[in-house]
């Protein structure tokens, strides 16, 4: 979590699937450091790439 900042998020599918990416993976894991909008696009993005590493990590 970022103190003192905000996020706008394209739509409530964008804003679920980085709340489950930020679920899924370590507060470390992620940085949302500067960002203030994300898109649809980037959401999916990121629960992808959030889904893949927490069954490498599982994995190990």
């Amino acid at each position: 979590m970022i103190c003192n900042s905000y996020v706008i998020y394209q739509s409530i599918e964008a804003a679920y699937a980085i709340w489950e990416a930020m679920e899924l993976l370590p507060c470390e894991s992620i940085n949302f450091s500067g960002v203030h909008y994300i898109s649809d696009e980037a959401a999916a993005a990121n629960l992808e790439i959030a889904r893949l590493k927490a069954d490498i990590l599982s994995a190990e």
